[in-house]
């Protein structure tokens, strides 16, 4: 689940970086709703698809709040 997700990054230094492919469409999903800023390796890359969360936006931070993440 992205909420389990985000509490975690919630509660750790960022950046992180995730490689799961679950975890990275978590991800995609916390961005879509506007939580925290994303890069994403190239899909066609020679490495493996990876992301690094760089920053839990304003309204990410606020929803921690909101819903006691906080």
């Amino acid at each position: 689940m992205a909420y389990a997700l985000f509490t975690q990054i919630l509660a750790s230094r960022l950046p992180m970086q995730f490689s799961s492919p679950s975890e990275i469409d978590r991800l995609k999903d916390l961005r879509d709703a506007g939580y925290i800023k994303v890069a994403f390796s190239p899909p066609h890359s020679a490495m493996p698809l990876c992301a690094t969360v760089s920053e839990i936006t304003n309204l990410g931070r606020a929803a921690a709040r909101y819903f006691g993440s906080a």
